[in-house]
């Protein structure tokens, strides 16, 4: 009986100790909730385990700020939760990435869409411009007017919600854009970059990316061999669009690597980021 309660002994603290298993949705909403987090280290590996070390992301963020949370995609091994973070002139959208790691979840690397602090300052530049420069800027840039490029900047540095009713109110536009591009087969060519210069030559195509904000069309921004990509900017490799893919079985697979976010839209058509 000695024996008996002498292990008891032992089992208990190690028990009370060990960290109850957590959903990523639930880990996430603990790492930016505005307190702070006494059990954080036992829920974070790799990378985000060497950047929150004594306080959690949401101890770093502004207290006014609203947090939501959003899980984006759940599989056996690897989940995504969106983060939106909103305030009276501010609103910001962030990725957690988790790997599971035998039985428990971890939260693997946060990302979110880079440089876009740079939008700002070059849309305020621009929407101060008088009238004749507005008009000498059109004719030194045939091709991205005044209007569509304040309208392009925009959108690429908005929030998710902000690019998602974008989409909405002109889901008409985007259906027919995306049956132009459909009809000319311009990405069965042997060349990617041959196809994805007629389909940008194309006046209706090209001319429906321009009223949308969109910068050009293309297969090359998340790894999706199958996806049509229209994408609204972003720089180097941190772009941001929309995506159509009708059979979701063939979607580009979410990696902090490269593509850190495909949000649903409906009717095949989502919103990605990469970087």
């Amino acid at each position: 009986m000695k024996y008996l309660l002498l292990l008891l002994c032992l089992w208990l603290p190690a028990a009370a100790a060990t960290a109850p298993t957590l959903a990523p949705l639930q880990i996430a909403e603990q790492f930016v909730a505005p307190t702070g987090w006494a059990e954080m280290k036992d829920y974070l590996c790799c990378e985000a385990a060497g950047q929150a070390k004594r306080e959690t992301l949401g101890q770093q963020i502004p207290p006014q700020l609203q947090r939501t949370c959003q899980l984006v995609a759940q599989g056996d091994s690897t989940a995504v939760v969106a983060v939106e973070l909103r305030g009276p002139a501010e609103h910001r959208d962030f990725y957690l990435h988790f790997a599971k790691e035998g039985d428990a979840w971890k939260l693997q690397a946060i990302r979110n869409l880079a440089m876009t602090h740079l939008g700002p300052p070059m849309v305020e530049l621009l929407s101060n411009l008088p009238p004749a420069e507005v008009a000498d800027y059109d004719r030194k840039h045939p091709d991205a007017s005044h209007a569509f490029t304040v309208g392009n900047l925009r959108l690429w540095t908005a929030a998710d919600a902000d690019i998602a009713a974008h989409f909405r109110k002109n889901r008409a536009d985007f259906r027919k854009m995306l049956r132009l591009v459909q009809a000319g087969n311009y990405f069965t060519t042997d060349s990617a970059a041959v196809g994805e210069k007629a389909a940008n030559a194309n006046p209706a195509v090209h001319a429906l990316l321009r009223k949308l904000f969109l910068s050009r069309v293309t297969r090359r921004e998340t790894g999706c061999a199958s996806c049509l990509e229209f994408v609204i900017g972003g720089k180097v490799n941190s772009t941001v669009g929309l995506l159509y893919q009708a059979d979701r079985a063939q979607l580009p697979a979410m990696t902090p690597e490269r593509l850190i976010v495909l949000k649903p839209l409906g009717d095949g058509w989502y919103l990605y980021k990469t970087t």
